[in-house]
């Protein structure tokens, strides 16, 4: 069977803190999710868990293997990770996204509108970020990151609130980008932000370490704390429009 499968997963850290609860997930390829719930929930205990980093109970499988019996090195070609707090090397833009491969860099700096940015430094994509991209804001920082991740895909993608450092115009982009890139693989985005629903083919709810897989219009209407939290977010993002938009008018 291909595709991604997670049959009867739990979690369980010391001190017996149950992070995961008898988890079910079927993901075909091309499909692309949304892991959506509130802090601490396991969101991101399931995204490490998924990399067999995490020890645990139950299947995980791709392409029908058992991806904890896959080497270190055989699981590393199958799936790329991108974390709260990515590593960056003390080096120039260039060699953090290609490490050391033959390919246009600006193609993924483009990828996460980061190339006018880049274009108007002094050294351009030869810039130094400095140990950690200390040189960086964290926006920049997390999409140096995201274009590395893109350069070097993976059949399964694991996004761990990548957008987290970004304004919603600048994320809005980014996330068009990351679709067309990576339309041939599996996607999992993890996050707390509603407003891209429409575009997933799963909707995955966490809560308390339990999930729930469905859609947006299902959860809407099932799940008072998803409703709830989705309005919060569209209010939200009303707002943020009705201020954007006075200041556009305050300038003419």
């Amino acid at each position: 069977m291909s595709g991604l499968v997670l049959k009867n997963i739990n979690k369980t850290f010391p001190g017996d803190q149950q992070a995961i609860r008898d988890f079910n997930l079927e993901v075909k390829d091309r499909e692309f999710l949304i892991l959506v719930g509130p802090t601490a929930c396991g969101k991101s205990t399931l995204g490490k868990t998924s990399l067999c980093e995490y020890p645990y109970e139950g299947h995980l499988t791709y392409g029908g293997r058992e991806l904890s019996s896959c080497t270190e090195q055989e699981r590393s070609r199958l799936i790329g990770y991108l974390g709260h707090d990515p590593e960056l090397l003390g080096d120039s833009i260039r060699n953090n996204v290609l490490l050391g491969d033959d390919s246009d860099v600006w193609t993924w700096l483009r990828a996460v509108c980061f190339d006018e940015e880049v274009r108007e430094m002094e050294d351009r994509e030869d810039t130094v970020v400095g140990n950690s991209g200390v040189r960086l804001s964290g926006g920049q920082a997390a999409r140096l990151a995201l274009a590395r991740t893109l350069c070097h895909g993976k059949p399964v993608m694991i996004l761990d609130d990548p957008f987290s450092a970004l304004d919603r115009s600048t994320e809005k982009q980014v996330f068009e980008h990351l679709k067309e890139l990576s339309k041939d693989r599996i996607v999992f985005l993890i996050s707390h932000r509603l407003y891209l629903f429409p575009e997933f083919d799963q909707v995955i709810w966490m809560e308390h370490g339990t999930g729930t897989c469905s859609t947006h219009e299902k959860l809407m209407a099932e799940n008072k704390q998803y409703a709830e939290l989705y309005h919060a977010q569209a209010a939200e993002k009303e707002s943020d429009g009705n201020e954007n938009s006075g200041e556009r008018r305050k300038k003419q």
